[in-house]
């Protein structure tokens, strides 16, 4: 487990303007915000020193999906791999050290993966005080020099003091493994902890699949249409971005019955008389006025009446600094705006583009409960429209696997991609294939049911009555399932048990 102590114990040289070790205090004018300004605190020198290694360039940096690998010099020169796995908000390290390293860690995370937003924000303030001064990366002497500045003295007091503090708010209890950690192909995101573009060997570098233009555009604001089969992930896709970009996340369901006051909000009667009750959409737009960064997920949006989703045509339209100006009454920050007026209330809400996401998700095609069609005019609203089809095996397996156990998740994702070609629409028995919501569904019980004490394939054989039979296989009128696609499924999964060893 990393402990942060060690890294007041460290000597350095790097910035002899602070110090070069014991106590030194941080001015209360750079306290990080993580917990009360209440106490006197030291500088960190393990995280002072780990800035210093960062702003000399030594320190290589790419991101792979959810895996992050920092290549740091030693004390001694050598060369040491660590990395940061994520997985939804959770974190695991390799190799991280004890004293520089994890906090080096941190910032590449930061930066990389849009973790620890005040260790971001903190890290580019200091970017802009040294770039007037000195060319990035800095030699030694320079640093030397620059330490002894005001303004770069605050600064980096300033992400010391987030560092430590995030260090002791998420970092202190996080898994560690002290595997290898091997190389990547090439540093492409080095450049990105200096404040410069990622490195592109190719252009087919960049992700282009939807989840990576999803990502980049989200960063400074989105208005998106995810589409496709049900069971695809888009919903989770969303969240999965709003978590990514650090944003706080606000939903909303499209359902039949659904009430202006369930999106907007309402009065309601108080102690004090009327009062407005903001719902998800005034909530969203709330927080993003304040400076929050915000993603509203309208799910299945189809789903929503007609006059409904006119809602979100007028709300998706972008305005001016000026025209928010003179539809308040008072001026705000240079910029685009969407607004939303609240009934009855008396308010308008503006939220900065830039600051707030819009993720609709929709399926689409007759197979599936809609209200109205499609209207053109918010079609044209959208700034990415993203068909979702089905997550790749690497992509999916390891959440299966996670879910119950690899020779299960195998079996399950085969059975899953089978059904594919066994409906309806393909002259097949099933009325729907699995998604990953069923396969899910499906693990869950056959690892509950070999807890229990049944075997895998016994347990695989039981679960598929309950959990994928009803959902692929249509109801007669007799309100049972049809016996020939139940017969049909089980064939499939009697062949893959035999094929994955677990059968004769």
């Amino acid at each position: 487990m990393f402990d942060t102590t060690l890294g007041f114990k460290h000597k350095t040289t790097s910035f002899p303007g602070i110090g070069k070790g014991g106590n030194v205090t941080i001015p209360p004018s750079a306290f990080s915000g993580h917990i009360a300004a209440t106490k006197m605190r030291n500088v960190c020198w393990g995280a002072l020193e780990a800035i210093g290694v960062v702003l000399k360039g030594h320190v290589d940096a790419c991101r792979e999906q959810d895996s992050l690998t920092v290549c740091i010099p030693t004390g001694t020169g050598d060369l040491q791999l660590s990395q940061s796995c994520r997985a939804g908000n959770q974190f695991t390290w390799t190799n991280p050290g004890t004293t520089v390293r994890p906090y080096v860690v941190l910032i590449a995370e930061a930066l990389l993966f849009g973790t620890h937003k005040e260790v971001s924000e903190r890290w580019e303030h200091l970017l802009n005080v040294i770039r007037p001064q000195a060319t990035l990366p800095l030699a030694a002497a320079t640093m030397e020099r620059l330490s002894h500045d005001p303004a770069v003295k605050e600064a980096l007091f300033a992400m010391v003091d987030s560092l430590y503090f995030t260090a002791k708010a998420s970092a202190v209890n996080r898994p560690e493994l002290a595997d290898p950690v091997s190389p990547p192909t090439a540093w492409l995101h080095s450049p990105v902890l200096l404040g410069k573009p990622p490195l592109a060997a190719t252009r087919g570098a960049v992700d282009l699949s939807p989840a990576g233009l999803l990502a980049r555009r989200s960063l400074t604001g989105v208005r998106a249409l995810l589409y496709g089969p049900t069971g695809t992930g888009k919903t989770e896709l969303a969240k999965r971005i709003a978590l990514q970009n650090q944003s706080a996340l606000v939903d909303i369901k499209g359902r039949p019955g659904l009430e202006d006051r369930d999106m907007i909000g309402y009065i309601a009667p108080s102690a004090t008389g009327p009062r407005w009750v903001d719902g998800p959409v005034a909530r969203a737009f709330r927080m993003a006025q304040q400076g929050l960064r915000v993603t509203l997920v309208v799910d299945e949006l189809l789903r929503f009446e007609p006059h409904h989703r006119n809602l979100f045509i007028g709300l998706m339209d972008d305005k001016s600094d000026v025209e928010v100006a003179a539809v308040i009454g008072s001026t705000v920050p240079t910029g685009r705006y969407y607004t939303l007026e609240l009934p009855g209330a008396d308010e308008v809400l503006y939220a900065a583009t830039s600051d707030l996401n819009i993720l609709c998700t929709t399926n689409v095609g007759s197979n599936y409960v809609q209200s109205g069609d499609f209207d053109p005019a918010l079609k044209r609203r959208f700034q990415m429209m993203l068909s979702i089809g089905y997550a790749p095996e690497a992509e999916i397996l390891p959440l299966y696997t996670r879910t119950g156990g690899a020779q299960a998740a195998a079996v399950t994702y085969a059975l899953e991609v089978a059904t594919r070609s066994m409906t309806i629409s393909q002259g097949q028995l099933l009325a729907e294939p699995m998604n990953i919501g069923v396969s899910l569904n499906y693990l869950q019980e056959v690892h509950s049911l070999v807890d229990a004490g049944l075997e895998l394939a016994d347990a695989l054989r039981s679960a598929l009555l309950v959990t994928v039979a009803p959902f692929c296989c249509e109801f007669t009128d007799q309100g049972e399932l049809d016996e020939a696609a139940i017969k049909s499924l089980s064939t499939t999964l009697e062949q893959l048990l035999r094929k994955a060893g677990l059968a004769t």
